[in-house]
């Protein structure tokens, strides 16, 4: 035997284990436990608890006046994109012109 045929042997066999290897697999039962019995049904008749203080109807229309007027004193600020629109067109202005007294001369 050669080395050579070694190779081709390996080579031959790599596809046809990584094929087989594929057909082992773990039991569903360890993949995913299932639920823990207790030993009783559960009591779907009590009210789930809150983890933190609700919010009373006071609070929330507070909180969300606080966001509304915070909202309008953004929108009343002056944008960026206003301005730069206008540089935007004066700078396409002199651009045009600077290339056609380029051209002309």
């Amino acid at each position: 035997m050669t080395a050579s045929g070694n190779m081709r042997r390996m080579w031959a066999l790599a596809p046809v284990l990584a094929i087989v290897s594929g057909c082992v697999s773990a039991s569903l039962e360890d993949a995913v436990p299932g639920a823990r019995n207790t030993g009783s049904y559960p009591n779907l008749n009590i009210p789930p608890r809150a983890e933190t203080e609700q919010l009373t109807d006071e609070e929330a229309a507070d909180r969300l006046a606080a966001l509304k007027t915070q909202r309008d004193a953004q929108n009343a600020l002056p944008t960026a994109a206003a301005n730069d629109v206008n540089r935007l067109k004066k700078l396409k202005k002199s651009h045009a012109e600077d290339t056609l007294k380029e051209i002309e001369n």
